[in-house]
């Protein structure tokens, strides 16, 4: 039997500081194409697929039902490489301050998929990017996380003044199909 379900795909890109008003004026598309193209204008990308929470879900639920009105704005990122886990809503070591996407980049709907995008600017503290999701407080350690993402493999690390990194996560919906 075969499921499917929530996909969430993330990417960290790390571009020069001179680059980041391009990069904070692109719309979604514009951006993801530039990642699958793998653009030279990236310093470094990394890709992770990881979990969707499980209390993540169930708010998008309580969202759809007008139960809950606080929206998923604040991209978190943090340096710890520890597994993502469905049940856990905090990263493992957050950075002291979260994003806000409807300042500093963008949260949109097309179709079956939510897009956010949170473009960190060269004055962000200096941090080896290993970990990032998607929440409804901007206080770090608190909140709703929506998702979270582990770059274990191959972080960014960002030098606060010299570089600026944007974090892209794509989270498609499918309906369950069970094949026998």
């Amino acid at each position: 039997m075969k499921k499917n379900g929530p996909q969430d795909t993330c990417y960290a890109v790390l571009y020069d500081a001179k680059d980041a008003d391009y990069i904070s004026k692109l719309n979604p598309d514009d951006l993801f194409s530039l990642i699958y193209q793998k653009s030279s204008i990236f310093k470094t990308m990394s890709k992770a697929d990881d979990v969707v929470t499980f209390p993540g879900l169930s708010y998008c639920m309580q969202l759809i039902l007008g139960s809950q009105t606080t929206r998923f704005t604040f991209m978190c990122a943090g340096s710890s490489s520890n597994t993502a886990d469905p049940f856990k809503q905090t990263l493992g070591s957050e950075a002291a301050s979260r994003l806000n996407m409807s300042i500093s980049g963008s949260m949109t709907r097309s179709g079956q998929a939510l897009r956010f995008v949170g473009n960190f600017p060269a004055s962000f503290q200096t941090i080896t990017v290993r970990e990032s999701g998607v929440n409804t407080n901007s206080v770090p350690n608190s909140g709703i996380l929506l998702n979270r993402n582990v770059f274990s493999s191959s972080p960014i690390t960002h030098i606060s003044g010299g570089t600026a990194f944007t974090l892209a996560s794509l989270i498609t919906f499918s309906s369950v199909t069970t094949w026998a």
